[in-house]
């Protein structure tokens, strides 16, 4: 099988679990930019990719991203896999550095640094926009005191630079995080990728769901339980020592 993952997001821990599981099918993994996941899973370039999607809210779609989102309407399979922090990354010195996390409105009056490469498609209000040609290059501009940055939190550790510090900003828009593939064309493990990605064990069901997703990890019933009896006496239980004498009694 192979699998294109995006900039942010790592295959370590799913490469070793597909070994283990699957050790006579190589999970072939290869690397891609946002703008073209879908696009080469469309060619067949790939069986499945990591990718990111639009925030929720609608609208165009950031320009790091393709234009056309993969969704279930349109003959994909879509599972969710989580939605990412997003964060503002700033000179080390700089103001916003001094508290652990950072409100949208705290950003009012900043420069930010907006990569042609941007994923989020979110900017706050009130602040100055500079057009910088990638990621890369905005962090490099961090660095220099040009401006702040805004982007997903494995890409800000990604592209992490001495001098600069990352606040998370709670009540941003996040990234979405996808495993997609063609409905049409479901390699014959996808499922089995599904449970790795999801923490599945090998023991949960992989069976695939009505919405395309696979089966979620189910549990299997435990059996009634018969009631014990009382630990009470029983009339006329024998103990083995005389009736009403519960020590023998000493000599003196």
């Amino acid at each position: 099988m192979r699998l294109l993952l995006v900039p942010g997001t790592s295959p370590d821990r799913w490469a070793r679990v597909w070994r283990e599981r699957l050790p006579d099918e190589p999970l072939d993994v290869v690397h891609g930019t946002p703008a073209d996941a879908a696009a080469a899973v469309l060619r067949g370039d790939v069986d499945a990719a990591v990718l990111r999607l639009p925030p929720a809210g609608g609208g165009a779609p950031p320009s790091g991203l393709p234009t056309t989102t993969p969704t279930t309407a349109t003959g994909w399979a879509v599972v969710a896999l989580w939605t990412e922090q997003s964060v503002v990354v700033a000179p080390q010195d700089h103001v916003l550095t001094v508290v652990e996390e950072v409100a949208v409105a705290d950003l009012a009056g900043e420069t930010v640094l907006v990569p042609g490469d941007d994923v989020l498609g979110w900017l706050p209000p009130d602040v100055d926009v500079v057009d910088v040609p990638d990621v890369p290059t905005a962090a490099d501009l961090v660095v220099a005191g040009q401006g702040v940055l805004l982007v997903p939190h494995a890409l800000a550790r990604l592209h992490d630079r001495p001098g600069t510090a990352v606040r998370t900003v709670p009540d941003a828009p996040g990234s979405p995080v996808v495993l997609v593939w063609l409905a049409d064309r479901e390699h014959p493990h996808a499922q089995e990728l599904v449970g790795i990605v999801r923490g599945r064990t090998v023991a949960s069901s992989r069976g695939r769901g009505a919405d395309g997703r696979g089966d979620e990890p189910t549990t299997p019933p435990r059996a009634p339980r018969t009631p014990r009896p009382a630990q009470g006496r029983t009339p006329g239980r024998t103990t083995g020592r005389p009736p009403g004498r519960t020590q023998p009694r000493r000599g003196r």
